[in-house]
């Protein structure tokens, strides 16, 4: 970095630091719900709506994915009459939908978004409001969220507050705030929605069973043939915004299992091994041919590495649900079970939430691999009850299904 580059962006951060300490967060919250929210509650009774307008954003505008991607990817490809735009803080979010999907994208905050937010007839979200990037929430404009999975251990409502929102940082309020203002609600099953009930206290009226709109590319592709690779994805769960960065103190499938046992497996069993960190987490590194690591800035897509993968493994990750589409082995390994189950909880008991194999131990774990590329229909009937579980009757044909509810605004319910 150049003497200049590194002089601006020291300044830049010391302004940042002055900001955070002449405005609290107390101060900030109560601009960001009074002033900047009545501002934009009284234009929107001024500024008419724009017909079919429809507006999207996902991980709090830092990336480009999740349900929002595959609901505005499909309109973009199959509705020429309506008008979709993402919302993005990030450069190389906004550069990319731009080359695909020229004028369909637009920074937020700014003077156009604004503009947009106050024209639009809906929004799209995965996550929370800010996934729209500041935009306050104003009456004119119904809610539609499709959220990012299905739970299994307790969220929202049912988690203590101190606990939320440690986890999840300043922008949490926001979220708790708004959560009533949804006007649809889609989700997979009768489970899911009783989960979101009782994790956010909305009115069941307002939940559309549908399925989750990035689940059609796994719907589509679960009866291809797949010539196995022996490619093991490792996604482990969210544990902590403060979790850290540092290779040292990152658990590798499990504690007893170190990079260079991991290798060596590898080699002799003639696989590879993708490690996937929660999106708010950073990048390992390994010294492995054989380990890669793949975040959210290498393939925002995570359903795009379930394709390229053979097992999954998992710990407490809600991913695996969607895996289960597919009907390829999957393996848990809860190796902290008692101390997650207790900072965390579970809707109910979490060997009854997932399928078998639970493996406790490093050396149980890796014969299960073992197992597993040898014999992929292991445990196949126990995928197939946690699948109509979590799925329902699920098929593809989600996307279209809710382009047409959202076009018809069926069961709009105002907050």
């Amino acid at each position: 970095m150049s003497d200049v580059n590194l002089e601006h962006s020291k300044t830049k951060k010391s302004n940042t630091l002055f900001l955070k300490r002449l405005i609290p967060s107390e101060i900030y919250w109560w601009l960001f719900f009074g002033p900047w929210t009545w501002l934009f509650r009284t234009l929107s009774w001024v500024i008419p709506k724009e017909k079919n307008l429809y507006i999207f954003g996902s991980n709090e505008g830092k990336y480009f994915s999740d349900n929002s991607r595959a609901l505005f990817e499909h309109i973009k490809t199959n509705e020429p009459s309506l008008r979709a735009i993402w919302f993005t803080n990030n450069d190389n979010v906004f550069d990319e939908i731009d080359s695909r999907f020229p004028g369909s994208v637009v920074r937020s905050p700014s003077i156009r978004a604004s503009f947009l937010y106050l024209r639009a007839e809906q929004a799209i979200i995965s996550f929370g409001f800010q996934d729209l990037c500041k935009m306050p929430w104003i009456p004119s404009i119904e809610i539609n969220q499709l959220w990012h999975g299905i739970p299994i251990k307790k969220i929202g409502l049912l988690r203590d507050s101190t606990k939320t929102k440690s986890d999840y940082g300043p922008t949490w309020p926001i979220f708790t705030k708004w959560m009533n203002n949804v006007n649809r609600f889609f989700v997979a099953s009768e489970y899911e929605k009783r989960a979101h009930i009782q994790a956010f206290g909305i009115p069941k009226d307002r939940f559309i069973l549908s399925g989750n709109p990035r689940n059609d590319r796994l719907y589509r592709i679960r009866k291809e043939d797949r010539k196995p690779e022996n490619v093991i994805l490792y996604a482990p769960t969210f544990r902590s915004r403060h979790h850290s960065d540092q290779n040292s103190e990152y658990v590798l499938i499990h504690p007893d299992l170190n990079e260079k046992i991991m290798h060596d497996f590898l080699v002799q069993n003639n696989a590879r091994l993708i490690v996937r960190p929660h999106w708010i987490e950073g990048k390992r590194n390994f010294n492995s041919n054989r380990i890669d690591c793949l975040t959210h800035d290498d393939e925002p897509d995570l359903h795009q590495i379930f394709t390229e993968s053979d097992i999954l493994i998992t710990d407490y990750s809600s991913a695996f649900i969607d895996w289960l589409i597919l009907d390829r082995p999957l393996i848990f390994t809860p190796y902290d079970l008692r101390t997650y189950q207790h900072e965390n909880g579970f809707l109910e008991d979490y060997r009854d939430l997932v399928p078998q194999p639970i493996c406790m131990d490093a050396d149980e774990i890796l014969v299960e691999i073992q197992r597993n590329i040898l014999d992929k229909n292991r445990y196949q009937e126990n995928r197939k009850r946690a699948a109509n579980r979590y799925l329902g009757d699920g098929s593809f044909g989600i996307c279209e299904r809710i382009t047409d509810i959202i076009k018809k605004q069926d069961r709009p319910v105002k907050p």
